[in-house]
């Protein structure tokens, strides 16, 4: 059978579609195998959120057409929409494919090369049964002035509730334990957020709801209430800062405050305990001043996250903030984002310490590599390590010590 691979950079919905497209191809016979070996076709499913992903994605690319010169390399995702000529103009590249192609890309490639489609197997694509995303989501309207994603997903979609909730089963079915819903405004699911986890909860072997990202104004009335009292729905949420200081905010264009988010943390945090908040936050915006990014550094402090993403900004083409004077210097962004990440590393130490003594449940997801232990991560996204057990079960274990942001213990 012709050989396929699929390279993934980006967010979860890039992963989940990634997910879909070898899937794709492995109902239609082909053999799905590692982006590091040879294959005929490989695919890089982009990503344009920052200059690096946009430098990867290319990377990633060129390493497929060296790897095997006679192969057809497929460029899709976010950088194949927002800049089709220039991915276009890489040699060796066969085919690229914006967003809007990718549910038709495994016929459409098979078409170009002449290829004869023959009957595979679509669910042998997923190995690892212990969490899975389902995108339910798509699209984002907003425009703020650093983010080019509405420009590569301008449409905003919701898939059906039925839809969304067969897709549920079919995953319970095969032992998945977990799904993360995900999405790229999640929040504005069309049927109600709220509403479709409620009804994910009633199917059986589904014993986890994971949230992916969510805007902290798309967070509906009814969501905290149901992350306290739903022991299915997981005591985690992503929410993306960007930054901690308000007049930073405003030239980027996010429609909200340090004092609303605030506010958001502390209730979050009164109505369910133990609750995990973890964020997004830049550095490096045009017009932070150094007050401005220690104002970042003080709030980030005080809201205690239990994890954060640091990145440095980049100018998007096409943005409104790629027209502004970019005053910060490279290697100031790296400094800052040095100092923030030195923040965020002891927020999550801290938070891993606060399990110490306790017993909590862990999904185990796979081996520590070179070492006879388990990892897993609790439903508040805490990293574990224990003794080895059954990956893909959800196991009590003993909390005992912390170290680097990850939680070790003994089964219970």
């Amino acid at each position: 059978m012709p050989k396929v691979a699929v390279h993934t950079l980006g967010c979860k919905v890039n992963q989940y579609e990634s997910q879909k497209i070898a899937e794709d191809f492995r109902a239609r016979g082909f053999d799905l195998v590692k982006f590091s070996d040879e294959a005929d076709i490989y695919v890089v499913n982009t990503c344009t959120v920052t200059r690096t992903a946009d430098s990867k994605s290319r990377q990633a690319a060129r390493a497929a057409i060296n790897r095997n010169p006679d192969a057809s390399v497929v460029i899709t995702g976010c950088y194949a929409e927002t800049s089709p000529d220039e991915l276009g103009g890489i040699e060796g590249a066969t085919l690229v494919i914006g967003n809007a192609g990718k549910d038709r890309l495994a016929d459409e490639v098979i078409a170009k090369l002449g290829l004869i489609p023959q009957i595979g197997n679509p669910r042998s694509s997923i190995r690892n049964r212990t969490r899975a995303l389902i995108k339910v989501q798509d699209g984002c309207d907003q425009f703020c002035a650093y983010c080019a994603v509405p420009l590569a997903r301008p449409v905003m979609s919701s898939r059906p509730m039925s839809e969304v909730l067969e897709e549920a089963r079919d995953l319970a079915e095969r032992g998945f334990k977990e799904v993360v819903l995900t999405g790229i405004r999640l929040g504005r699911y069309d049927d109600g957020l709220v509403e479709l986890i409620e009804a994910l909860s009633e199917i059986d072997g589904v014993e986890r709801i994971r949230l992916s990202s969510i805007e902290l104004t798309d967070i509906a009335a009814g969501l905290l209430p149901l992350v306290a009292e739903n022991r299915k729905v997981c005591r985690h949420l992503h929410v993306p800062l960007q930054s901690g200081d308000d007049g930073v905010l405003r030239r980027m264009g996010r429609p909200y405050s340090t004092s609303r988010f605030m506010a958001f943390a502390e209730e979050a945090r009164s109505m369910v305990p133990g609750i995990g908040i973890t964020t997004d936050i830049m550095v490096g915006f045009p017009g932070e001043t150094e007050e401005r990014f220690e104002d970042s550094c003080r709030f980030a402090e005080g809201i205690r996250f239990s994890r954060v993403h640091v990145f440095p900004y980049s100018a998007r083409p096409g943005t409104r903030a790629a027209e502004l004077d970019d005053d910060i210097s490279p290697g100031k962004k790296k400094q800052r984002k040095a100092l923030m990440m030195k923040l965020a590393a002891e927020c999550s130490q801290e938070f891993a310490e606060q399990l110490i003594g306790q017993t909590v449940q862990v999904l185990l997801e796979g081996k520590q590599p070179g070492a006879n232990l388990s990892t897993g991560f609790t439903d508040n996204y805490v990293k574990v390590v224990c003794e080895v057990g059954c990956c893909g079960q959800i196991v009590d274990v003993l909390i005992r010590s912390a170290a680097g942001g990850t939680a070790y213990g003994t089964m219970a």
